[in-house]
């Protein structure tokens, strides 16, 4: 990729971007939430991030949305009445701050004290929260957004009204594909009937060949 796409690869990007930008352009936002996203119902599309580096995702690629925690353990150590930390989160961040385009961090949990006579050390525990957007793109299927509660919710919506509008078709689908057993059941009953029928005597050999022609084609 790179210096290294083809001519083909490159008009495609181009064409991608040029794109985006007209959508960017065209928005009329019908929601927002400040630093974070911003929504246009009517054109279907969402922009995410702010400052002017949203990227536009369209409602009907949204395939998947799942939110991923990474846990990170911070440690403060006190000697001798000085105290020396290793992260920024304390005791007093204990539950969920959400800061809208940073992200969600549930807490410095309840710390964890080891005394050794002279020092003592504080070990907690940092939580990150990031939405895994997964959307049917040409370029980057992956997006990774700071979690936001709100734009979660949004984003669920989104996702759950494509999830009911394809729901008729996969019906559909599994309804044709029960019926053609039955109907081929049905022809191979007829044709050994028609057989029986042919081994009694009641249709000749013409016959038989004939009404099995019928019901093949």
């Amino acid at each position: 990729m790179g210096i290294f796409d083809s001519a083909e690869m490159k008009e495609a990007k181009r064409q991608y971007k040029e794109e985006m930008k007209q959508l960017a352009e065209a928005m009329q936002p019908t929601g927002k939430i400040f630093m974070c996203a911003k929504w246009d119902d009517n054109l279907r599309v969402i922009s995410l991030g702010s400052m002017g580096l949203g990227t536009i995702v369209k409602y009907d690629t949204i395939k998947d949305i799942q939110i991923f925690e990474s846990v990170k353990e911070v440690t403060s150590t006190k000697s001798k009445g000085k105290e020396k930390r290793k992260g920024v989160m304390t005791r007093a961040a204990v539950g969920t701050i959400l800061m809208p385009g940073v992200g969600t961090l549930a807490g410095a949990l309840t710390a964890k004290k080891q005394s050794t006579g002279e020092s003592e050390a504080v070990t907690s525990q940092q939580v990150t929260r990031t939405i895994v957007l997964t959307r049917d793109d040409p370029f980057k299927t992956v997006l990774n957004v700071p979690y936001n509660a709100e734009l979660e919710v949004k984003l669920r919506s989104i996702l759950a009204e494509n999830l009911s509008q394809t729901a008729p078709v996969e019906q559909v689908a599994e309804v044709s594909q029960v019926e053609q057993p039955v109907s081929s059941v049905s022809v191979a009953d007829e044709l050994m009937k028609l057989k029986e029928l042919l081994d009694a005597g009641v249709l000749t050999q013409e016959e038989f060949t004939a009404q099995k022609q019928r019901l093949l084609q």
